[in-house]
């Protein structure tokens, strides 16, 4: 299976350059040239700046507006260095990571992802992005909740991460963000690693694409590990990757329409009995009834690693609060903009011209 990484903006190229780090193929895309320069993993020529005429290369300030242009006026160019990296052989994947409150992020993913969609109709294109924090103010709201909106109408899925987690670390910031960044890395990374893998039962391309394939619906990805010698029973862990302290995404899991569960780990702590019954609960526990297996028993394995994918999710508590969120804050400026410039009018309105106060003066001195 083939998956290209494409990082927009300052939060999407710092995930993407972490993917290069862990040997996935990885562009990454900004306008901000220091924000580029400040990355270590993707290569020199992997990395473009977009918009220098409209920014100077110093980014957008958070305005999506200002993304959106950069993205488009050099979109050829992006996607000529896309098409080399490339060649002919298919892509099954190109996952978008970005902030959703962002400026060149917000902006220039949905542009860059109906590109995508219109070159290579073959594969998919699935948004990773990173929910603002609440206590970042509106402006990140509104970009976010607008993103989203425009996102689900072009790709296949969105990978929502919310950023609010961090809030639950006791690390400095710094530490905190990458935290995250690391996390959602490991998860799309543990799980892309399973597929085509022979196993006891194996995931393939085919299963991925099919659960990803939702319509610019929401997924998430759940996450469970153990050392060996600590488990009593796998179904539990299986569980546990799929409760609030496993996913990174306040979502109600029984509106999902597809799941799959990759599960790795020594052979004789991989018992059929316990892992059906997990299994069995969450077919009937989502909406759609449909959940694919892997199972892949390792003696060399110390630990047991579960990796869970949900997707065509529509009942999300993180979403659902950005979006409410924006739309109050959209409508009350939107009225509020709407009142000024009424008042102005009425202020105004009535006011004669300099040539009604100075009749021929003008004509006068000029003449």
């Amino acid at each position: 299976m083939r998956a290209l990484i494409i990082g927009v903006g300052q939060c999407g190229t710092k995930i993407a350059d972490l993917f290069a780090l862990v040997d996935f193929e990885a562009l990454a895309i900004n306008t901000s040239k220091s924000d580029l320069e400040y990355l270590k993993h993707i290569p020199e020529e992997r990395r473009i700046l977009v918009g220098e005429s409209l920014t100077g290369g110093k980014g957008v300030n958070a305005n999506p507006v200002l993304g959106r242009e950069a993205i488009k006026r050099d979109l050829p160019l992006v996607m000529k260095k896309i098409s080399s990296m490339v060649g002919y052989s298919d892509v099954d994947i190109f996952f978008l990571t970005f902030g959703f409150g962002g400026g060149t992020g917000a902006g220039g993913a949905p542009v860059l992802a109906e590109a995508l969609k219109e070159e290579y109709p073959d594969s998919l294109v699935v948004a990773i992005g990173a929910l603002p924090l609440k206590e970042e103010g509106i402006r990140p709201t509104i970009n976010a909740a607008i993103t989203i909106d425009k996102l689900s109408k072009v790709v296949d899925s969105i990978i929502a991460i919310d950023n609010n987690k961090l809030k639950e670390s006791a690390e400095d910031i710094s530490k905190a963000y990458e935290k995250i960044n690391y996390t959602i890395v490991e998860r799309i990374a543990s799980l892309l690693a399973l597929i085509d893998v022979p196993g006891e039962q194996t995931l393939d391309a085919s299963d991925l694409k099919f659960v990803l394939n939702a319509f610019g619906s929401f997924a998430t990805v759940g996450y469970a590990k153990a050392e060996a010698n600590k488990v009593k029973n796998i179904s539990r862990l299986i569980l546990k990757s799929f409760e609030n302290e496993g996913l990174y995404l306040e979502a109600n899991i029984e509106s999902a329409l597809y799941g799959l569960v990759a599960i790795h780990g020594p052979p004789e702590l991989l018992k059929a009995k316990d892992i059906f019954e997990a299994l069995e609960y969450l077919t009937r526990k989502i909406k759609g009834k449909q959940i694919f297996r892997g199972f892949y028993p390792d003696p060399r394995e110390k630990e047991i690693e579960v990796v869970t994918l949900l997707s065509g999710i529509y009942e999300s508590k993180s979403i659902e609060d950005i979006v409410v969120t924006a739309k109050k804050y959209a409508h009350a400026f939107m009225k509020a903009k709407e009142e000024a410039e009424t008042k102005k009018k009425e202020l105004l309105t009535g006011l004669p011209d300099f040539d009604d106060i100075y009749p021929g003066e003008a004509d006068e001195r000029l003449g």
